[in-house]
């Protein structure tokens, strides 16, 4: 019984100092240590779910051009999450984030543009930013949103083949919902 509390006495502490030592250095201007307090009270990581301290290091490591604390910042923005919603906010941070090559900020303008939210609806646009996430980035739900957008001709040209391209690749990149929708629209009769 001694051990187990001596244990958790000594869990507690190291705990302790250790977020400690990101509250020190994020007061002292570090804006991968803001970026990660920011992170820890989002998460209840270590500390109190606080999310609006947590927009406070994120404002604080976004100021200073910290691509992680940019997007989170825009993620928290764009889905409201505990916040008031500001999409416009967002788009504008998604795209400082987009300046970092970031696949996640491309994804989640192509959703902006795609859905008309914080700009005006352009699926071309959408189109050019998912594409973005899914080349250049590899992110496998962007690949999905191609071949979707592909396939179905939804507000582009329509591109069956290439479509199926993207939705094969998505899939094998661990997109289930790829698997569904595949199977759904029977896109095996339209493989050559």
């Amino acid at each position: 019984m001694n051990r187990f509390v001596y244990f958790v006495i000594m869990l507690f502490v190291s705990t302790l100092g250790f977020s400690q030592t990101y509250i020190r250095d994020a007061e002292l201007g570090d804006k991968d240590a803001q970026y990660r307090l920011g992170r820890m009270f989002e998460r209840a990581d270590r500390m109190p779910k606080d999310i609006a301290k947590a927009l406070f290091w994120y404002a604080k490591a976004a100021e200073q051009d910290q691509p992680l604390a940019i997007q989170a910042l825009a993620e928290l923005y764009y889905y409201g999450v505990e916040t008031e919603r500001k999409p416009r906010l967002a788009y504008s941070l998604f795209i400082r984030s987009a300046n970092f090559k970031n696949a996640e900020a491309y994804f989640c303008l192509g959703e902006m543009y795609y859905n008309g939210i914080g700009v005006d609806q352009d699926k071309s646009s959408a189109l050019t930013w998912y594409k973005k996430s899914a080349d250049e980035g590899g992110l496998a739900k962007g690949q999905f949103k191609v071949g979707k957008i592909l396939f179905e001709g939804d507000g582009v040209k329509q591109d069956k083949a290439m479509g199926i391209n993207y939705i094969k690749l998505a899939f094998k990149n661990g997109f289930p919902t790829a698997n569904e929708y595949w199977t759904e629209q029977q896109m095996w009769k339209f493989e050559k």
